[in-house]
């Protein structure tokens, strides 16, 4: 995934100094432009090591987060940020009040390492390098309400913000200030992994198969119908006969030159075009009614 020209422009003018400054200069962001904006945080940490509380209120405001947040009807926002573990890091979000119904972003970070383990030769096999993973995530809008254009997805609440395509920039950049090869996400549902694999790779050639071969078999039904086929277990497998079972598997965009090169080459492509073929599904129409009857009346 590239970032916009814009965001790494403002990525380059943005000093370290600037990110882990921890006293609050109010004149150069200006009281006005955060309205009632209240961080809170707990541990005495930087976030991710890198980030403090003041340079992360600097990133909403530069890259345009709280404007976005305005836009929706959110201008109280408050931001709780955990670093008492000290190697898995949270940040939330909330408008007005720090309650669960008021939540607009959770998010939960820690550093990973991951492993390259082709089942085809590469020079990478068997080398481990450190990327940064998304361990939770959370993007709600609490005002909102599902419709029939705008159905509720396994996993929501409420429907989302809008907002991911720019949260994983600005993750991005951030795995670049901290000299991470790359960003890891583990979808726990199927319309996740759909989403973020026009950007992310599954580690394993075989996740990437079944994905792939998931899209191609349910391709004539809305992503949010074959999200719930595959979540609720309406969806067959017909090479064995048995209901698929989501597996929840590591994803990554590479940031180095060599994984990049390693994930876009023709081996690695080849070798899931494939594993494709290991794969046949089929949603079935009455066990999805079933099982959606069943869903609603809990």
């Amino acid at each position: 995934m590239k970032v916009s020209r814009k965001y790494w422009q403002i990525a380059q003018r943005l000093t370290t100094e600037q990110l882990r400054r921890r006293a609050h200069v109010s004149g150069e962001l200006g009281d006005d432009l955060f309205y009632n904006l209240n961080i809170n945080a707990r541990g005495n940490t930087l976030f991710l090591g890198y980030y403090s509380r003041e340079g992360l209120e600097l990133v909403f405001h530069k890259y345009g987060i709280y404007e976005n947040f305005k836009a929706l009807g959110f201008s109280e926002i408050q931001f709780l940020i955990d670093t008492s573990d000290l190697y898995t890091h949270r940040l939330m979000v909330y408008n007005q009040t720090q309650t669960k119904e008021n939540m607009l972003v959770e998010l939960v970070l820690k550093k990973e390492f991951f492993v390259i383990d082709m089942p085809f030769a590469s020079a990478l096999n068997g080398q481990k390098f450190e990327g940064l993973a998304i361990e939770w995530l959370r993007m709600q809008n609490p005002s909102a309400s599902f419709t029939k254009h705008r159905l509720r997805l396994p996993g929501q609440e409420y429907p989302g913000l809008g907002m991911a395509s720019q949260l994983v920039e600005l993750l991005i950049i951030a795995s670049w200030r901290l000299k991470l090869a790359g960003l890891i996400n583990t979808p726990d549902h199927y319309h996740n992994a759909l989403f973020y694999s026009k950007v992310f790779y599954y580690l394993q050639p075989e996740d990437q198969a079944r994905l792939m071969a998931l899209q191609r078999d349910l391709k004539e039904y809305p992503t949010g119908k074959a999200s719930w086929a595959v979540e609720t277990g309406a969806v067959k497998d017909l090479r064995t006969n048995t209901i698929l079972k989501w597996q929840p598997a590591r994803q990554l965009i590479p940031l180095l030159d060599a994984t990049k090169a390693l994930f876009q080459k023709e081996d690695y492509q080849k070798c899931v075009r494939s594993l494709m073929k290991n794969f046949k599904f089929k949603l079935d129409e009455q066990l999805y009614r079933e099982k959606m009857e069943k869903q609603e009346k809990q």
